[in-house]
């Protein structure tokens, strides 16, 4: 008889992130579980990371949320920057850097901005601001290195057995041909910084 039952499954519930929009991280900080990760669904969002790399290079992840059936991942790919979202197993949609990072710090950083209205409209009974498009800029130092537009997106739910994870995956990849876990980050992580803009 209770016709909420689908809105009632996304409201969010009490967690480590409710009423936050910015989350900072430094160093390696893994297996938070799935239900007080910072949701970037139905949302704007940025991800910065301060980070240094040493002589020879570095590879490894910067955060992921996540893996095989849905999710994104921004790691360091043979040294070259790359931010990845897998589309409930569906397709990939990869934003990639031209080359490898030299030594020294960077400034890495995926800004996503999403055309919907959001998780909102679930209040009004309707599923119509999920799931939408919206366009992801690739950054480093400052410079936007690749520029794509998703036609859609992940609509409600990651996936639930996976962490967030900064600094390694303690779950699944998200793209299976890039890496394998727990796929290290071989430099520093000075500081994440992640920011959610919700419609």
């Amino acid at each position: 008889m209770d016709s909420t039952t689908f809105t009632r499954s996304l409201l969010p519930r009490p967690n480590l992130t409710a009423g936050r929009t910015v989350f900072n991280y430094s160093g390696e900080v893994t297996g938070t579980p799935n239900g007080n990760a910072p949701n970037v669904l139905a949302s704007s969002y940025n991800i910065k990371a301060e980070v240094e790399i040493p002589e020879g290079g570095a590879e490894g992840l910067l955060v992921t949320h996540g893996g095989r059936f849905s999710g994104y991942g921004f790691y360091l790919l043979k040294g070259k920057p790359v931010y990845t979202w897998n589309l409930l197993g569906l397709k990939l949609i990869k934003w990639e850097g031209p080359e490898a990072m030299a030594p020294g710090k960077h400034t890495l950083e995926f800004d996503f901005r999403y055309d919907g209205l959001g998780a909102a409209t679930l209040q009004y009974g309707s599923p119509s601001g999920l799931g939408r498009s919206g366009t992801g800029y690739h950054r480093v130092d400052g410079k936007v290195v690749a520029t794509k537009k998703m036609e859609k997106t992940v609509p409600m739910l990651m996936q639930w057995d996976e962490n967030f994870d900064v600094g390694a995956d303690t779950g699944s990849p998200v793209a299976d041909e890039d890496y394998k876990t727990p796929f290290r980050f071989t430099g520093k992580i000075e500081k994440l910084t992640l920011t959610i803009d919700r419609p």
